[in-house]
């Protein structure tokens, strides 16, 4: 691994300069208002009763996957789904207070700050809309959206022939700081615009796609991308203080790629990669503090913390850990029935964990026992009859299911078909609000 430090008396500076950046949002619904609460995505939400069975309270029905989180401004939901639309339902009711239609699949998550909700859409644009009324106030044209794509991906055939990487969930999900707002793009730009008039304020480069969501923090960005690496931009000018190299597979692309996103918590940074490790940096200069390898299984989540441990899951390893955040020595590991693509949230001391096969699982954040399983309508519904009894995958069914498919399906299409959770949970009041590759945003107390 390689790190590229650009500008050690600048970082030292800012470090003492500058405090953590907290979100600008409005005040009561704060923690509420971006991707994982705020500008450090910590991911934990103020608790509520405990749930000791899981109840549907409502479900709302869109026509595309719904990856993206909600944000949440006073009795208003907000939420994105691949039917192009932008959503504001009453949180109470999940009747519509108003929809905003784009021109292509609205898998970024919402940021609200000052009455503005702002959000991407595969058509390439970045929108700003009244959170009031869902009227237009601006938009911004970034260099173009696409899904990472590349030859011989996961080892498909024929060897020299492009392929898109369905596993490429998400668009960038704005954060708003200092009075900009930061994302990134297909186009391997990270953007910094002015937050009340959509201008750009600087863009910066990289060599590959990004659609994971930037961390702000101690004066600078944070992101990693299709390009391998994880980024420290100058919050104020975009330019490069320090990066970090992670994996690199150049022949089937599969061990490669950061596709969650950072979490800052004091001094470190932390994030996962598709080449199987956790990592764990000094916010200041990017160096290795450590790194945590998890047997080949991707780790597109972002991480939580809580005390002193770091929870996160993995793709195919179907491992649920808890890591010491200083050291990286593991403090639980538990077996769980399906990988995951979700990133965790905790509330008091339960974490909520989305999964491949449609389940939200509840989880003690101090044994990552489960407490409750809550199975989405595309995990009860079990399209393709794949699912044993104890919600674990039955190989012998999946292979007869593609076999009556004419060998079409992909590992994917079963996630996909049975509802599979890629939005990290949202909870307020007890009430716990993610979607669904069903179509569906639930909110379930």
């Amino acid at each position: 691994m390689k790190i590229l430090v650009l500008r050690t008396c600048a970082v030292f500076a800012l470090f003492l300069n500058f405090s953590l950046c907290r979100a600008q949002s409005l005040p009561g619904d704060a923690v509420y208002t971006m991707f994982r609460g705020d500008a450090l995505h910590s991911g934990t939400y103020p608790a509520g009763q405990p749930i000791d069975a899981p109840r549907l309270k409502w479900k709302f029905k869109t026509k595309g996957f719904v990856h993206t989180s909600p944000a949440i401004n006073g009795n208003r939901i907000y939420f994105g789904s691949a039917d192009s639309v932008m959503y504001c339902l009453d949180i109470n009711s999940a009747a519509v207070i108003w929809q905003f239609k784009t021109g292509g699949a609205v898998n970024s998550s919402p940021a609200i700050a000052g009455g503005v909700l702002i959000f991407g859409s595969h058509d390439g644009n970045l929108y700003a809309l009244d959170a009031i009324t869902g009227k237009q106030k601006w938009v911004f044209k970034t260099a173009g959206e696409k899904l990472f794509s590349a030859r011989h991906l996961h080892g498909q055939e024929p060897a020299d022939s492009l392929f898109v990487d369905r596993w490429d969930f998400w668009l960038s999900s704005p954060v708003i700081a200092n009075n900009k707002i930061y994302f990134g793009s297909g186009s391997g730009y990270m953007y910094a615009l002015d937050l009340k008039t959509g201008k750009q304020v600087w863009a910066f480069k990289t060599e590959g796609i990004i659609h994971s969501s930037p961390a702000v923090a101690y004066g600078m960005v944070y992101f990693g991308g299709w390009d391998t690496y994880m980024h420290a931009l100058d919050a104020n000018t975009g330019k490069e203080i320090w990066k970090f190299e992670t994996g690199v597979d150049m022949d089937k692309h599969n061990q490669t790629g950061i596709t969650g996103s950072v979490i800052v918590s004091d001094s470190l940074m932390y994030f996962g990669c598709r080449d199987s490790y956790v990592y764990a940096l000094r916010a200041t200069n990017g160096t290795l503090v450590w790194k945590k390898y998890n047997d080949h299984g991707w780790v597109s989540v972002t991480p939580v913390i809580f005390g002193n441990k770091l929870i996160y899951s993995s793709g195919s390893s179907n491992k649920f850990a808890a890591l010491d955040k200083n050291t990286g020595e593991v403090i639980y590991q538990q077996d769980i029935p399906s990988g995951t693509f979700a990133s965790p949230s905790v509330a008091g001391n339960t974490v909520y964990q989305g999964t491949f096969i449609g389940t939200l699982m509840a989880m003690d954040v101090n044994t990552g026992q489960i407490k409750w399983t809550f199975l989405t309508d595309g995990a009860k519904a079990d399209k393709y009859q794949i699912l044993n009894a104890d919600l674990t995958i039955n190989d012998d069914k999946i292979d007869a299911a593609n076999q009556r498919a004419g060998g079409k399906l992909r590992p994917i299409d079963f996630g996909l078909s049975l509802g599979c959770i890629t939005s990290s949970p949202v909870i307020k009041d007890g009430v716990i609000y993610f979607g669904s590759t069903d179509g569906n945003l639930y909110a379930v107390d």
